[in-house]
């Protein structure tokens, strides 16, 4: 379209300079469609015919793994854009590439104008890193935007959206981490989650919804499911708040079916474009999705139990053990194990259980249960007093709609009094229930928790003022949690502010530049999985595992390319890393002495408990620093990283 829009112009004389036609800007523009083109090729032979850049023989679908869409799409973005501005620029300025290949004589005599072409006319955006860095909090964006929103809506005033998105700023360090890690995937996802919320809370509360609004969830359902695939157990949770909401009979059974669909079909789209994903197919969503989609259409025939606190049990109980009956056999007919370690890691939380996967996540900070540090700090911005407080009323709601004291609800499908804001409540409050769990297992989740807290939190004044204030003392009660919450709020906003870093690794740059002028462009490289995810990055050689730790098989290598930090003997060693086609291993002193928070989770204590038979022996890594073992040969070494020979080349790499 964009070369058609300027061929348009070029033959119409819009396009012209110094009296002739422009033929140039129809060049440029093809070139860059031909990189946009050539570049989601690239990626497309990647995704079709599962191209492999983690190390022969194994073979890996890029798609399937490493969740591509993002940055497909933010890279064909900066393409398009390029070609958008070229056109804008070239038609109001007269120095363009036309000035560097023809001389125009410019002020009286002959000049060759030094011109910058396209995006590189705009500093800083100009560069691809630059843009996708921009892209991701331009994105993030969205995230302050649907909390006020979404608090507006859920509590039916600006103020109740006003003071959702003040405690989500004045808890920001808690809320999100894109301001550390931009390229994660979850900084794509999480905007997208609380519009995709928004739609849902809509259509909970609405009595009938077009179907532009039933596309809109389908639609947003998709994006959000589609970058990140932790995006699942999220709407798994979406799923059971709804069937909350349906159990008390404060959504009719066919809004309930319809809601189901709609996320049925947005997996649906998600498995087709993720090519049958496994970890997907085999999780708890879609058997949970059938269950649900089971009871819905049973629960006509609920009224042959009186006691509404029995139907509830009945069909939840009827949609958990359905839920794992069906996951357990999908998963035993495809033969995945993708999602065996998140059963693992739960399972460790709560018993003495644990293995080598399950360490490396539990031993990190972020994995830990949730610290009371987080409770103080949200306790004193009152992020979490305004939310309890909120919580508990309409819990009291929820019972005395239960045993009959207030008149909302359906009768079977027939409603009686218009639920909708007792609805949305209910589900907000099952849905932060359930962040709340997940939050405290696992701390990293406190990036879902904080942000609905914030969100529920705004829905204090609106209950507050249902049971009886005033329009002024309404106003005075919003301003006055407002200023309490700014005491230390405000505080907290300056000091996010006042965080100025710099991120520094000269040792690492070192390593990538040795391995670009000193290794062929076939070596394979095995290490520790960031490392690995730098030497693809930045040279482009193979490698053996990849920091994507949901892939069964990639588990498998990376506890096989971690025996450097046990005490197998050296030939076991050698003979695992050349049996997995690794050229090169890289080891980290800085690894090897590893010593974390908790008592049992340095790599040399992980593998005492892996692999006992060879508990008296050296730990390979620290043999590394005092000399270099047969059939190893060391090629390469700086103070953090040491590069060594595995398998005989026809290369030849020299020591330093």
């Amino acid at each position: 379209m964009l070369l058609h829009y300027a061929w348009r112009r070029i033959k119409s004389g819009g396009m012209q300079w110094y009296g002739r036609p422009h033929v140039l800007l129809c060049i440029v523009c093809c070139s860059l469609y031909i990189q946009v083109w050539e570049t989601t090729c690239t990626s497309m032979y990647c995704v079709l015919f599962s191209v492999s850049r983690y190390g022969r023989p194994h073979v890996l679908l890029c798609i399937v793994c490493c969740s591509l869409y993002p940055g497909m799409g933010d890279h064909m973005y900066f393409y398009v854009l390029c070609v958008v501005l070229c056109i804008q620029v070239w038609e109001t300025t007269c120095t363009s590439m036309y000035c560097v290949l023809f001389s125009v004589s410019r002020y009286g005599r002959p000049h060759v104008l030094l011109c910058i072409v396209c995006c590189s006319l705009y500093p800083g955006m100009g560069d691809h890193m630059y843009f996708y860095v921009h892209m991701i909090f331009g994105l993030n964006g969205l995230l302050a935007s649907g909390i006020a929103l979404l608090g507006t809506f859920v509590s039916g005033s600006v103020w109740g959206g006003v003071l959702s998105v003040t405690t989500f700023f004045y808890n920001h360090g808690q809320s999100t981490r894109v301001m550390w890690t931009p390229p994660l995937r979850e900084s794509f996802a999480m905007p997208l989650l609380f519009l995709q919320t928004l739609i849902l809370s809509f259509i909970i509360r609405k009595r009938s919804c077009s179907l532009v609004v039933w596309t809109s969830l389908v639609l947003a359902t998709v994006a959000f499911l589609l970058p990140w695939q932790f995006s699942q157990f999220t709407l798994l949770t979406q799923v059971l708040s709804v069937l909350v909401v349906h159990c008390l009979r404060l959504i009719s059974s066919q809004k309930f079916l319809r809601i189901l669909l709609a996320y049925t079909l947005a997996f649906a789209v998600n498995v087709v474009l993720q090519f049958g994903n496994n970890m997907l197919l085999t999780s708890f969503l879609p058997s949970c999705l059938l269950s649900c989609l089971i009871v819905g259409l049973l629960s006509s025939t609920s009224h042959l139990l009186k006691f509404r606190p029995l139907i509830m049990v009945v069909e939840v109980s009827v949609v958990i053990v359905g839920s794992v009956l069906m996951k357990m056999g999908v998963a035993a007919i495809l033969g995945a194990k993708e999602d065996e370690h998140i059963i693992s890691i739960l399972l460790s939380k709560f018993t003495s259980y644990h293995d080598f996967h399950t360490q490396l996540y539990t031993c990190a900070a972020e994995f830990d249960f949730l610290p009371l540090s987080y409770v103080l700090d949200l306790t004193w911005t009152l992020l979490l007093p305004m939310s309890v407080v909120s919580m508990a009323i309409i819990t009291v709601r929820v019972v005395k709609h239960i045993f009959g004291k207030e008149e909302t609800g359906h009768s079977d499908d027939v409603m009686a009094t218009p639920p909708g804001d007792l609805a949305v409540q209910v589900y907000h409050l099952m849905q932060t229930v359930a962040y709340v769990v997940m939050a405290t297992l696992i701390m990293r989740l406190k990036l879902f928790l904080s942000p609905q807290l914030a969100v529920v939190a705004g829905l204090l004044p609106s209950l507050l003022r249902a049971s009886g204030l005033s329009r002024s003392q309404y106003k005075w009660m919003v301003a006055g949690l407002l200023v309490c919450s700014s005491l230390k709020g405000w505080h907290n906003f300056h000091l996010q502010h006042s965080v100025i870093g710099e991120y520094n690794n000269p040792e690492g740059e070192q390593l990538a530049l040795w391995i670009r002028d000193h290794t062929p462009e076939t070596a394979v490289f095995a290490g520790t999985m960031p490392t690995m995810a730098t030497v693809l990055l930045t040279t482009g050689r193979p490698i053996v595992n990849h920091p994507h730790y949901e892939t069964a098989s990639l588990r498998n290598r990376t506890y096989h390319v971690y025996s450097i930090f046990g005490r197998k003997p050296v030939k076991e060693i050698h003979s695992i890393l050349h049996g997995m086609g690794a050229d090169y291993v890289i080891s980290e002193d800085g690894w090897c002495h590893k010593h974390r928070s908790k008592p049992g989770c340095s790599f040399s204590e992980m593998w005492d408990e892996e692999d006992p038979v060879n508990k008296e022996r050296p730990v390979f890594c620290a043999v590394l620093q005092t000399h270099t073992p047969s059939p190893f040969q060391l090629v390469y070494h700086n103070p953090v990283y040491r590069v060594l020979r595995v398998a005989n080349g026809n290369d030849k790499s020299d020591s330093h």
